[in-house]
């Protein structure tokens, strides 16, 4: 009688326990959910917060990392399901599991880069605002300044025409005081004139009414 052979299928030394690759992935799925908990706040800034925080690009490094992980562990529970060793219904759970966080962390990734675009745009439209703000500042500056000089010039135009005027008015007082002096002369000559007319006069009167008395005497 022929023996029959029997295949014994042994268990790969590479490949770890069930329960192990089981502790392993939620482990690994409740690290996820902590990190990408902590990255969801960079989808919608705060002051606080800027989405091109280096906090941020470390966060995203650490959930691909989780992310690789998790899909080391998986590939390992699937060939432990081939070898009838594990439960395929637990292991398609997990691979749900495994795509939902890929996609949830995909998503959150693009709507974190269009958070910092938008912020580096607003910060460049503050920065254009601030500029052409201060460039209003400087222009009303020269036009002040430009005020300024024209009130300062005509100022200067009349302070030189009032000069012209006083200039004008103190040679007329010179041309006068230099004329007074003859003036004076002049009327001094006429009032000693006067004085010695009415010496005259009175000598004459004296004299007719000496002669009057000497005649009627």
């Amino acid at each position: 009688m022929n023996a029959e052979s029997i295949t014994i299928e042994l268990p790969s030394a590479s490949i770890r326990p069930w329960d192990q690759l089981l502790h392993d992935v939620r482990e690994l799925e409740q690290q996820f959910d902590t990190q990408i908990a902590l990255y969801m706040q960079y989808v919608r800034p705060t002051h606080n917060q800027p989405s091109n925080d280096p906090q941020c690009t470390h966060l995203e490094s650490k959930l691909q990392t989780i992310l690789d992980d998790l899909q080391s562990v998986i590939s390992e529970m699937t060939e432990t399901v081939h070898t009838n060793r594990g439960s395929r219904r637990v292991l398609e759970r997990h691979q749900s599991m495994f795509h939902d966080y890929e996609r949830e962390f995909q998503r959150y990734k693009q709507n974190v880069r269009a958070t910092a675009k938008r912020t580096e745009l607003n910060g460049a439209e503050v920065e254009r605002d601030r500029m052409v703000e201060e460039r209003g500042r400087i222009d009303q500056a020269h036009t002040d300044i430009d005020m300024v000089l024209e009130n300062a010039f005509a100022v200067h135009g009349e302070l030189t025409q009032q000069r012209s005027v006083i200039g004008g008015a103190t040679a007329k007082l010179v041309d006068v005081s230099e004329r007074i002096p003859g003036i004076n002369m002049l009327l001094g000559r006429i009032r000693s004139r006067k004085r010695r007319e009415k010496v005259v006069l009175a000598i004459v009167i004296s004299a007719c009414t000496c002669i009057l008395l000497f005649v009627l005497t």
